[in-house]
C-alpha cells in the first residue's frame, strides 16, 4: 500500500514514476502508451494512469540512487531501505512506468471486459477492460488530462464551487480559509474554519465514498496540529453517498463527519 499523492507529488517535478505490482502483465499484449484505471483496497475507481512502459521489477530501481531519484518518490526509497513491513521480500514482478496519475472516481462495475461482460469485483491483479463510453465518462476523461498536482479537474472545481457557496449550509459559521492547499500531507481540497476559529478539512468525492478518504483525512489533520500547534482540528467529508466501507471508517474517527449532496439537473 503506498501513499498515491507521493506518487502524484513526485510527477509533478518528474517525467516518469515506476510503480511496481505483484503479478505478471505480458507486455507483448499491450500497446503503448496506455491507459490504467486504479483503485486502491477495493471499492470504486479512485484514479486514471497513463503508462508509458512495463518492466521487470529490480531493487536498483531503489538502490541505484542516479535512478531511484528519477523514478521513485522519496518516501518511497526510505521505505525500501528501512524495509517496513517487510517490504523487500514481496514477491513483486513487474514494474509499470507511468508518466500521469489523475483523480477518477468512476464505478468499478460499470466497466465492461474486453470480451464484453461487466466487471463482477474489484479485481486484485489487472482486469483488460474497454474505456468508459457513456458521456459523464468522456467528460472525466477529458478533465482528468490535467495534472492532478497541478489542478483539479473541471467536475471537482465545479463541485468545489458549489460546495464553497454553501458552507454556511452544510455547519453555521464555517467558511473558507484555504483552497486546494499544497502541504507535505497532501493537498487539501478545503480548509475551513467553524465558528470557533478552529481547523475543519473538508475533502469532496464526486461519487460514492470509500473509506480511503478518512485516511486522507486524517493525514491532513494530523498534519495541522503539528503545524499550528492546536488540537482544535476536525473534517468533513462531503461525498454522494456513502458505502459501506467508509461508514465502518467513521466509526473509529469521532473527529469526522460525512456529508451526502445530491444534484439536481433540470
Amino acid at each position: 500500500m503506498v501513499v498515491v499523492d507521493d506518487a502524484i507529488r513526485h510527477l509533478a517535478n518528474h517525467e516518469e514514476l515506476y510503480w511496481e505490482v505483484g503479478f505478471r502483465m505480458a507486455k507483448d499484449n499491450f500497446s503503448f502508451p496506455m491507459l490504467g484505471f486504479m483503485h486502491i483496497s477495493g471499492g470504486q475507481v479512485e484514479y486514471r494512469v497513463a503508462i508509458r512502459d512495463i518492466v521487470s521489477h529490480s531493487p536498483d530501481h531503489y538502490e541505484d540512487r542516479s535512478l531511484a531519484e528519477r523514478v521513485k518518490p522519496e518516501s518511497w526509497i526510505r521505505e525500501w531501505k528501512e524495509n517496513l513491513d517487510d517490504f523487500r521480500s514481496y514477491p513483486w514482478k513487474n514494474t509499470l512506468v507511468m508518466t500521469e496519475i489523475a483523480p477518477f472516481s468512476y464505478d468499478t462495475y460499470s466497466f465492461q471486459k474486453y470480451d464484453g461482460t461487466s466487471v463482477q469485483i474489484p479485481p486484485h491483479g489487472y482486469v483488460r477492460v474497454l474505456p468508459p463510453t457513456h458521456d459523464a465518462a468522456k467528460t472525466l476523461v477529458r478533465s482528468a488530462n490535467v495534472r492532478a498536482a497541478n489542478s483539479p479537474s473541471l467536475a471537482e472545481r465545479n463541485l468545489e464551487d458549489l460546495i464553497i457557496h454553501q458552507l454556511e449550509a452544510i455547519e453555521p459559521g464555517l467558511h473558507l480559509a484555504e483552497r486546494q492547499l499544497s502541504t507535505p500531507a497532501g493537498r487539501l481540497d478545503l480548509l475551513c474554519k467553524d465558528a470557533n476559529g478552529n481547523f475543519v478539512v473538508v475533502e469532496l468525492k464526486r461519487t460514492q465514498g470509500t473509506d480511503q478518504v478518512v485516511g486522507q483525512v486524517l493525514r491532513y489533520m494530523g498534519w495541522l496540529k503539528e503545524a499550528h500547534h492546536t488540537e482544535g482540528v476536525r473534517g468533513i467529508v462531503i461525498v454522494a453517498k456513502k458505502d459501506q466501507a467508509l461508514s465502518y471508517a467513521l466509526m473509529a474517527a469521532p473527529n469526522v463527519q460525512v456529508n451526502e449532496f445530491k444534484l439536481l439537473i433540470q
